[in-house]
């Protein structure tokens, strides 16, 4: 059956999708001892949202030039490097995407004044890009039926909204740690941090494909990453909320 998507099942897409980006960005800033200004934090979550067509053309173009490959029908290796390299590929687009979404507007104020601003703006603007690849993936989940919409709800919850938060928190915190340097440090923190964020990014990805090539629906290998992580970012933005000149 072709689901139909309406106005109504739109809208609760929508709210879907926006609705766990809003609780960790809630989260996030209840960790924030120095709140940025909520202009600016609104810009950063909307310039996040702005970046969603843009990632979505490279990952199009990405996908034409791979899918030839993946969708062989022997597992070949030349499929799995296919394969591999999409994961590799739209995980850097997006994480690239949301960087670029606050070195444009954000990056060059002079409200970016402190270390902990890099990883603040940076989780922001990508729970803005989450929150509306949500809401696009949410359309037919609730086009086909309400509790099937429910239910995506809470598995991007726990799993794609936190790990663009997560990911571009990485990238924030290699900023922050050379906010005093010059510019070559900027660069190269930039260049580790976008490595790294990538290979979260991908690594997650990964665990959810693997489970679903050996015919499961768990979960567990993708939390346990994101649980690691979670622990990991949010010890270092303590520590970089502390850092001074």
């Amino acid at each position: 059956m072709i689901p139909h998507i309406t106005l109504s099942t739109t809208l609760m897409a929508f709210v879907g999708g926006f609705l766990p980006a809003f609780i960790w960005l809630w989260f996030w800033l209840k960790e924030d001892e120095a709140p940025e200004p909520r202009h600016l934090l609104f810009l950063a979550f909307v310039a996040g949202m702005l970046e969603i067509p843009v990632a979505l053309f490279f990952e199009r173009m990405l996908l034409r030039e791979l899918l030839p490959f993946i969708t062989k029908a022997t597992q070949t290796k030349e499929t799995l490097i296919a394969t591999g390299s999409l994961l590799l590929g739209s995980a850097l687009i997006e994480e690239c995407a949301k960087f670029l979404a606050v070195a444009i507007f954000i990056f060059w104020r002079k409200e970016y004044d402190e270390p902990a601003d890099a990883m603040m703006y940076m989780i922001t603007a990508a729970l803005g890009f989450a929150a509306f690849e949500n809401a696009l993936y949410l359309q037919r989940p609730f086009a086909y039926e309400i509790f099937q919409g429910l239910t995506i709800i809470n598995l991007r919850f726990i799993g794609a909204t936190l790990l663009h938060a997560l990911s571009s928190g990485l990238l924030g915190y290699c900023i922050a740690g050379a906010f005093f340097r010059g510019k070559i440090r900027k660069e190269i923190a930039i260049f580790l941090g976008l490595l790294l964020s990538t290979l979260l990014h991908a690594l997650f990805n990964l665990s959810i494909l693997v489970t679903g090539f050996a015919g499961g629906n768990s979960i567990e290998p993708a939390l346990a990453i994101l649980i690691a992580a979670g622990v990991l970012i949010l010890f270092s933005f303590e520590r970089i909320k502390h850092t001074i000149h």
